[in-house]
């Protein structure tokens, strides 16, 4: 049944791989499903994605459309927003704090310190407001927002093909971080614990650092790729940009362990996917990470290079424990994807008046 509203979403960033553009894509089809006409819009488009998302200038705006609003930095697509009286519904996916990147990308850190402003505005002019982690849902309402409804990230590991590769005939481990190339993210500290591994233990390894790094932050990249050649790891950690889906998916098949240094997520994705292919993970405890892992996975509090090294090798010579630890995984993944996901804001849709 055709529904009387078209439901418009809006972001300031639309690029496949990531994780607001695959919210976007998936609501859209959910919205679809449920009988309402959709467009999504975005102010800045990776040019193979356009056929997705149109220039959100470009949007035809009408009376009775709902607006959905992704929010985790300052753009102009919001100031457009509130031109218009229409219901808007913010879906909040954090700001990742502006200090990270003042010593590389000073442009890039003011739209996210003028984000973390634009959260004021937001609940002063927008009508209801969801949050994709509880970690981010509880920092609405310190900022003075009532009524946060929690909306979980619906995964879609379909898309995921599995190869049947083995890990067994390798004499070396496979370390692996899936995120994009920014301070926050810290690939810094996992190439400082690259070398402490390689001193510590002497044993062969690789670690495949997998993310895409905007142009106007390759200072962080110079820096990451200095340390690289500085610490004698050319040949051992590998910086890779951008991949498609399937060579993602080999990343994630023939690594043995995810490791994370981030100190800021508001859900971070790779999480669970490395949970999928059943990669033991090691975190810091920073965000949502916590909350992401429910339990599961291994969190640190301290970035102490040498214990984390210990405790994977430990982990790595009983292989029972590491069963156990990888079941936990799957557990929290199964419980996670079988949740309801768009339900609270389908359900608050469809009772608009």
């Amino acid at each position: 049944m055709k529904k009387k509203y078209r439901i418009l979403q809006f972001s300031a960033g639309f690029q496949l791989g990531d994780a607001i553009t695959q919210e976007m894509i998936s609501l859209d089809q959910t919205f679809v499903q449920s009988g309402y006409k959709t467009k999504i819009f975005s102010e800045n488009i990776n040019q193979p994605d356009r056929k997705l998302a149109q220039k959100f200038t470009k949007a035809d705006v009408q009376d009775n459309d709902i607006f959905i609003y992704h929010h985790s930095i300052h753009s102009d697509v919001l100031p457009f927003l509130l031109k218009f009286p229409n219901r808007k519904i913010l879906i909040y996916h954090n700001v990742t704090p502006k200090h990270y990147f003042e010593p590389y990308d000073l442009r890039f850190s003011y739209l996210l310190a003028e984000g973390r402003k634009d959260l004021s505005i937001i609940q002063e002019k927008f009508h209801d407001f969801f949050a994709v982690s509880e970690y981010n849902r509880q920092e609405l309402i310190e900022n003075g927002f009532q009524n946060v409804h929690l909306l979980p990230l619906s995964l879609n590991f379909s898309k995921w093909k599995k190869e049947g590769i083995s890990k067994h005939n390798k004499d070396f481990l496979q370390f692996l971080f899936v995120g994009r190339i920014a301070p926050n993210k810290r690939q810094d500290d996992l190439i400082r614990f690259a070398k402490i591994w390689k001193e510590v233990t002497k044993r062969p390894f690789q670690f495949n650092l997998v993310g895409f790094c905007n142009p106007n932050q390759k200072s962080y990249l110079a820096e990451l790729e200095f340390m690289i050649h500085t610490y004698e790891l050319k040949d051992l950690v590998h910086i890779i940009s951008f991949v498609d889906l399937q060579s993602l998916s080999r990343h994630y098949q023939e690594s043995d362990y995810f490791i994370s240094m981030s100190e800021h997520e508001g859900f971070c994705v790779p999480l669970m996917e490395a949970m999928y292919f059943n990669l033991p993970v090691f975190a810091y405890k920073a965000g949502a990470v916590e909350e992401t892992l429910g339990g599961s996975g291994i969190l640190f509090t301290e970035k102490n290079f040498i214990n984390l090294v210990e405790n994977i090798v430990s982990l790595d010579s009983d292989q029972t424990k590491k069963n156990q630890l990888i079941e936990q995984q799957t557990n929290r993944l199964n419980q996670y994807l079988s949740i309801q996901h768009s339900k609270a804001l389908i359900d608050l849709i469809e009772n608009i008046k």
